[in-house]
């Protein structure tokens, strides 16, 4: 009795059923909303990541302001009062 048990248990699985079931999972709704709520509360309750994307941001605000600073004889003089 066990062996009938293991033959109907025993499957031939393929690498490439394996890969279109795992894509398929990963596909439904449920599993991106799962995603969504993890990257979500990870985003809100870390303080360390917060810091992180203000100094970024602050950075490259300062590039920016500095670049246009600097070739601001480009864009300035292509500068217009007209309507569009």
């Amino acid at each position: 009795m066990e062996s009938s048990k293991k033959k109907n248990i025993d499957e031939n699985l393929d690498k490439s059923d394996v890969t279109r079931e795992i894509k398929n999972y990963l596909d439904t709704k449920a599993f991106k909303a799962t995603i969504e709520k993890i990257v979500k509360d990870r985003l809100r309750n870390d303080k360390e990541l917060d810091d992180k994307v203000v100094e970024i941001t602050k950075n490259v605000l300062t590039q920016l302001y500095k670049t246009l600073w600097v070739k601001r004889g480009v864009w300035r003089n292509n500068l217009s009062n007209k309507s569009s």
